[in-house]
């Protein structure tokens, strides 16, 4: 006799949770069902209340229920219904936050790799600038740092050595003082920058080198170039970031999702019970039709349209034969005709119907007259012992036919 088997189960298997035991997690978990609020049958406002009042009100004047059965039918239906338009606007606000919270992702990943690009403007101001002026992300990172720096020139505070070269970096140019062969412009920056840093600077006709009319001259440029960043902002958002977080947001609304998943059966078994409440109302309504049809087709026998059984088709007897006066002529063959089996049968009548073809004498057929004519392919007679010979001298004579030999009771007593 074998041994039992030990129900102790492997150490690796996983084990089943028991639920909670304490009072506390018990009146927890009772609150489950209302977390949402999909799956209640009864309304938790005063306004979903209303509402559902007077989805049944409706329903019920418009699909005029004849007894009380079908008016509890129609109101369930209309509040399934109610149900249904619960679990829709749930749906509709869940997979608005779901397209915010989507679009914000890609937003911060754009920021990042911004953030990550601008990492080599030290090192290659003009071309990292480019860059970053690609992009709507880019200006306005650009944008931010030009104002913060000129919110220091607007509190009357001066910048910094590293103020200085930031500046001259987000105009894609080196912190260094510029050649003589150098661009006016460029040089007009480098003066006004160090003044605002408080620098020492060379005499320039045309230049300020005072500190405040400088700071005004130098808050202007800044004006300009945030002018033009945020012109190239918009542009660039209106022709091609804006259509990339439409994607993105169209993404969003696909909600996978465990709640996005219990959403959508809960508005599925809505909808099925409300499509199940008036698909009973029409089935109560057809049966009742056609019992009072039966009713009044046995009240009114004489009046009643039913059509009849037709009989079954009998079938007509077969037409007597004629007596045959002769009966030998009965059993005689047909009199032999007097054209030859070799020569071709005589044409159809053209003007005879055809009974197969009713539609013959629309066909295209040939000119008769553009047929060739047929050959002659009657073939010689048979030749049989009896031919006559040929009348022709030269012709080879073939030798006369003789009887055979038959015995004779002469030849018996030779």
């Amino acid at each position: 006799m074998s041994a039992p088997h030990d129900p102790i189960p492997h150490p690796h298997s996983p084990r089943r949770s028991p639920g909670p035991r304490s009072a506390d997690a018990l009146n927890r978990t009772r609150q489950n069902a209302r977390r949402h609020g999909l799956t209640a049958s009864l309304p938790d406002t005063e306004a979903e209340i209303a509402l559902m009042n007077t989805f049944s009100e409706t329903w019920t004047r418009q699909l005029g229920s004849d007894n009380d059965p079908e008016e509890a039918l129609i109101r369930s239906a209309a509040l399934a219904y109610a149900r249904l338009e619960r679990c829709r606007k749930a749906e509709e606000s869940a997979l608005a936050d779901s397209t915010r919270k989507a679009v914000e992702r890609w937003q911060k990943a754009r920021r990042h790799a911004v953030r990550k690009l601008a990492q080599a403007l030290p090192h290659d101001p003009s071309n990292t600038v480019a860059d970053l002026e690609t992009s709507s992300f880019g200006c306005d990172w650009l944008i931010r740092h030009w104002l913060r720096l000129d919110a220091k020139l607007c509190q009357g505070i001066t910048w910094d050595r590293d103020d200085m070269a930031r500046s001259m970096r987000l105009l894609g140019l080196h912190p260094q003082a510029p050649g003589p062969d150098a661009d006016p412009e460029l040089r007009r920056v480098w003066h006004l920058v160090r003044c605002c840093s408080r620098l020492p600077v060379e005499p320039t006709p045309g230049l300020p080198t005072d500190l405040l009319p400088a700071l005004a001259e130098l808050r202007l440029l800044i004006a300009d170039e945030l002018d033009r960043l945020e012109t190239l902002r918009d542009d660039l958002w209106q022709h091609q970031d804006a259509a990339e977080a439409a994607a993105e947001a169209q993404l969003g609304l696909i909600d996978t999702t465990k709640e996005g998943q219990l959403r959508q059966r809960y508005r599925r078994e809505a909808f099925s019970e409300m499509i199940r409440g008036i698909n009973q109302v029409m089935r109560i309504r057809v049966e009742r039709s056609k019992d009072h049809d039966r009713q009044w087709h046995q009240a009114h026998p004489h009046l009643s349209t039913r059509r009849s059984p037709a009989p079954p088709p009998s079938r007509s007897p077969e037409p007597p034969r004629m007596p045959v006066a002769d009966p030998a002529r009965a059993n005689a063959p047909d009199p032999p005709s007097d054209r030859s089996r070799n020569e071709s049968p005589e044409p159809a009548d053209a003007t005879a119907s055809d009974r197969l073809n009713p539609q013959s004498d629309q066909e295209i057929r040939r000119d008769p007259s553009a047929v060739e004519p047929r050959l002659d392919q009657r073939t010689d007679p048979r030749s049989t012992g009896s031919a006559r010979p040929s009348t022709d001298p030269m012709a080879p004579q073939d030798p006369p036919l003789q009887a055979p030999h038959r015995p004779s009771h002469d030849d018996d007593r030779g």
